[in-house]
Order: structure tokens, then sequence, then C-alpha cells
């Protein structure tokens, strides 16, 4: 039997935080903050990526670091609450593959999926005039969520000044007073958790890239809905100590490599050639979470029509924005009008018949069929 989509049972999860969430410690800041997210899941755009997809996505993510970064000017959701989820496993293998491919088998760990979840979805959400990326996925039964995201600047770096205004708009009525780090300090945690965000084998094969470093200035963790449910109210209007500090660290290690993986993804979804099916849960079929029932929300599959990959050529083209793609086609002869300043057409050109489009991303043959009004 077909499972539910990973975001139905987190709904359900949420609905019972005390069993569903890891970690979860009860109060004021978790009751509210789960019933919050739980009603931004509902109402949330549903993706779930397919296997081909998934693909693309994954083999795009390694690209040199100038196409990441012109990627990052288009990095922008298609939806201001939206999740997207895929099939964990084969998203590592693909990527094994890939930084296979750019150090050598010797220098990458063997693969093993012992501990990893099979699954792992991503919310995006507009919070603040930014986009909050939180990670979620089940571990041992049970949903866990790191305690920090991750930002995507796609018009600008973040900045020392972003990062205090951050901090204010995240804790408006927070006793935690603004940090005292100076910027040189700041500056080297930009580069630390960009190196985490971006994965360490990614960093380490393009380390004399100067585009890297642009990219690293460009992301931003950011506290998620689960640094609220994981600690009391009273833990949570405390100061942060150097011990929280290494926690926090210990906790972006959890989503090591994701912000390169979202910048490829939501590139490709923005891409002409995504195409998505509307999916309903049959309603005669009913899956259990927690003992019960989990909600059968409509979801969309996406796809992309793309050739399978030979080499990274497609994956620039896209990232860097070179032209609406379309697959190599004739394009039939046409009348194409000149009009004056006024409107008014003052001759007609007629444009020959010609061959136009990329025959990398596949070929169209055209049938015309002609009917009569009879």
């Amino acid at each position: 039997m077909e499972q539910p989509i990973l975001a139905s049972e987190l709904i359900s999860a949420l609905s019972n935080p005390q069993r569903g969430l890891k970690n979860y410690h009860g109060g004021k800041y978790s009751t509210a903050m789960t019933r919050n997210v739980q009603i931004n899941m509902v109402q949330c755009q549903k993706f779930v990526l397919s296997d081909n997809l998934l693909n693309h996505v994954t083999r795009a993510s390694y690209v040199e670091p100038k196409y990441l970064l012109s990627a990052l000017d288009n990095c922008i959701p298609a939806f201001n609450n939206m999740w997207v989820e895929w099939d964990e496993h084969k998203r590592i293998k693909t990527g094994r593959e890939e930084i296979v491919k750019l150090m050598g088998d010797d220098k990458v760990q063997p693969l093993s999926l012992e501990d990893q979840p099979d699954r792992v979805g991503y919310h995006i959400q507009k919070v603040h005039d930014k986009y909050l990326y939180t990670c979620y996925y089940k571990e041992n039964g049970i949903f866990r969520s790191p305690e920090l995201g991750f930002d995507l600047y796609h018009d600008g770096d973040f900045t020392y000044d972003d990062y205090v205004t951050q901090w204010e708009k995240y804790n408006p009525d927070m006793n935690m007073p603004q940090t005292n780090i100076d910027k040189s300090i700041f500056d080297n945690e930009v580069i630390k958790n960009g190196k985490i965000l971006m994965s360490d084998g990614y960093c380490e094969h393009y380390q004399n890239d100067k585009n890297l470093y642009k990219i690293f200035k460009r992301l931003s963790p950011s506290q998620t809905a689960a640094t609220h449910w994981t600690r009391s109210a009273r833990e949570f209007e405390t100061p942060m100590t150097e011990k929280d500090a290494r926690h926090h660290h210990g906790e972006i290690k959890l989503i090591t490599g994701d912000a390169r993986f979202i910048i490829s993804l939501l590139n490709i979804l923005n891409y002409d050639l995504i195409s998505s099916e509307d999916i309903i849960p049959p309603s005669k079929i009913t899956h259990l979470f927690l003992n019960k029932s989990v909600p059968k929300n409509e979801y969309k599959l996406v796809e992309i029509d793309l050739p399978k990959p030979r080499g990274k050529k497609i994956y620039k083209r896209i990232f860097t924005g070179h032209g609406s793609p379309k697959r190599e086609h004739w394009r039939r002869g046409h009348w194409r009008r000149v009009v004056n300043n006024k409107g008014v057409t003052i001759k007609r050109i007629w444009i020959g018949e010609q061959k136009v489009g990329n025959s990398e991303l596949g070929t169209i043959i055209h049938d015309y069929v002609l009917k009569s009004n009879d």
C-alpha cells in the first residue's frame, strides 16, 4: 500500500507534539509555535519530486560555484508558503556519484544509508520579507527538525547589519541582548557556516574559487520553529550561552549541503520544462500515524522534461538564464506585422520556415491538422 506523503504525517505529528516531535518541551512558546506551524502546513502548496527530477536537481547542484552564484539571482520560491519533499536515499546515492567525479573515489567516504532518513521535506515560508527554509524528517518513527535552517539572499549579501536586524525581528519580545561579535569574527562565522551549508567535499574541491566565498555571503543560518519547542519558556527567554552556540553549530550540521541543493531545486522548479500532476490520495485508503488517521492532502508530483544528463552543460544554461528553453523544432512560416508608433499596420513581412530550439533538450515534431467549420 502506498504510503502517505511526509507532509501529511507531519501535520498529524503537530497535532500531538508530545508524541510526534523529537525533543519536544511543553510551554507557552512550544504550544503556540506548533499550532502556527500546523496551520501553515495545512495551507501550504505541497510538492513531491519525481525520481527523475530529483536526479537532475542533485546533479545540477554540483556545477561550478560561478553557476550556482548566478542561480542565486533566480532563487525565488514559487509560493510564499510551500512544501517540497523527496526520496533522501536516492539523493544521497546520486550526490555521492557526483562528488566522486569531482574528487575521486579514494577521497570520498563509503556510502552508508543506515542512519539516514528515507524521506526529507523542506517547509519554505516567507517570514519578515525573507524566506526561511526549514528541514523535517523522521527519526525513529517521530519527526525531527533541526533548530537552524537558512535564508538564501537572492538580491544581495547577508551583512553584519542584516544579522543585527534579523536578530531583533526574530526575537522582538525576548530579553536576549544583541550580540557583541565584531565584524571579523562575524566574517569567519559566514565562512564556517557556508562550508557546512554547501558541504565540505564540494567546498574542498572548489576552495580556490573566489565565487564560493561570494555564495557564502548570501547564505544566512536562521532559527527555526523547533527552537521554540525544544526548550522551556524560561530557557527560551534566557540569553544565549557559549554552550548554546556549540549546540547550534551541531544543529546546522544536520542540514549539510542542503543550501546548495535548494539553490538548484528552486531554479529548476522555475524552469519552463517543468510539469506537475495533481495527486489526490484515494479516499478508501486510510493511513495511521500515532494511531490516528493521516489527513489526505492533495499534492503536486513535479517532473522535468529533460534528456538524461550529459555533463552539466544543460544545468549551466538553466542557472545563468540564457533564453527561454525550447526543444528543437521547425517553426512554420508566418506573417509578421510591422506597425508604426500609433499601432497601425504599415506592412507585412513573410518569415519563412526555420529550425529553432536546442537539440540537447530533445526534438518536437508538429503534426498540423486542418479542420473546417462544417
